[in-house]
């Protein structure tokens, strides 16, 4: 998958309120409307006579499609609902990436209950009857919210007989009990992993609360990493539109995390389509386009219902907190806090002296975790 880090951006911006249209001369106006030269999204519509392809409202002639480096498809292997990458470099058409959340073999089907299990996880998704247990798939979905932690809301599922997929294993999503003597880690809500410190890529440190894609095979319940590789969203991508759920909020508005994997910033020059800064909550389904870490323009997809699970809710403490234990966690108001790789501190705070402080924490919480995603200095 295209790698994508974003560079927390402090002190840059002003925030304020933006504003989808009216007469207010100081309100934002909508940007020119010219197609981004990178979008990252599900594909709306597959027209193989026309060899174009629909994604976030655009139509694109479509060059070439692959997933990976080594492995070729054409664009009649694409469905919809499927999650890809679209990039505008080429002249006779765009070049586009294969971006499953999961790449494997479906190991039971519960047709019943509208249920699957690939990879160890069990997802809900009414399977189409031409799929059967043993055949490999691509799995597409988005962060949903469940009692058990952050799981997978599943968009599609797309059969594949290819030769460059059948013995592919590939599984994103938020790491958690992170286990550095064993060198286990879980994804999602229920895989298990095994690694090694050699396969992870560009040297990274793995930190509870990362989006991480995994590369390798199952063994029983285990799956035996053979890469992995950290991802978020990156400053340096300009230009970039990007679908997805918003994972967090902050109070004011003025920052967002989208799918669990990286932050943006929202400014009073930020422009709102087809709602407003108000709508701007946990659960709802966005496209941003982003230059440098800072959202552009922000367009809503739903009706604002939070559609990707009940469970997504946010917490918000404030008093004198425990010393940061061992495993990253302190105690304020009687609630065990959780400091992962996105919490953000102000205010000169950092995990060892915030136990000094009266201090504001917000987060969000991930099955039965309150996991901080910003503390400050209480204001006195």
């Amino acid at each position: 998958m295209k790698k994508i880090t974003l560079a927390t951006l402090i002190g840059l911006v002003l925030t304020g309120c933006g504003g989808g249209g009216g007469d207010d001369s100081t309100s934002p106006k909508p940007p020119v409307e010219t197609k981004p030269r990178a979008v990252q999204g599900t594909i709306n519509a597959v027209n193989v006579p026309a060899n174009t392809i629909e994604v976030n409202g655009y139509s694109y002639d479509v060059a070439s499609v692959a997933y990976g480096t080594d492995t070729q498809f054409t664009i009649k292997d694409l469905q919809k609902n499927m999650m890809v990458a679209v990039s505008t470099s080429s002249k006779v058409g765009v070049s586009v990436q294969l971006e499953p959340t999961m790449v494997g073999m479906i190991t039971n089907i519960d047709r019943v209950n509208s249920t699957f299990v690939i990879n160890g996880a069990t997802l809900a998704f009414s399977i189409d009857q031409n799929i059967d247990v043993n055949d490999w798939v691509m799995v597409s979905s988005l962060p949903q919210a469940t009692a058990a932690g952050l799981g997978y809301k599943v968009l599609s599922v797309v059969k594949f007989e290819h030769e460059g997929i059948v013995g592919q294993y590939e599984v994103e999503g938020r790491l958690s009990s992170l286990n550095e003597n064993n060198k286990t880690f879980k994804l999602g809500a229920a895989t298990q992993v095994h690694y090694t410190d050699n396969i992870i890529e560009d040297n990274a440190t793995l930190q509870n609360g990362q989006w991480v894609e995994v590369k390798g095979q199952m063994n029983g319940d285990i799956f035996d990493a053979s890469e992995v590789e950290v991802e978020t969203y990156d400053a340096s991508d300009n230009d970039n539109e990007i679908e997805g759920v918003v994972t967090w909020v902050n109070r004011d508005k003025s920052q967002f995390e989208l799918n669990a994997r990286g932050r943006f910033m929202v400014t009073g020059s930020t422009y709102f389509e087809d709602g407003n800064k108000s709508n701007l909550n946990i659960g709802v389904m966005v496209e941003v386009t982003a230059v440098n870490g800072i959202a552009r323009e922000i367009e809503f997809e739903n009706d604002f219902d939070g559609e990707f699970g009940d469970a997504w809710r946010e917490f918000e403490y404030t008093g004198q907190p425990s010393i940061v234990s061992q495993n990253n966690t302190f105690t304020i108001k009687d609630k065990v806090v959780h400091i992962d790789a996105y919490t953000e501190f102000d205010d000169g705070l950092n995990k060892d002296n915030i136990s000094y402080h009266k201090i504001e924490v917000e987060g969000v919480i991930i099955g039965t975790r309150y996991v901080a995603r910003e503390i400050e200095r209480e204001d006195d």
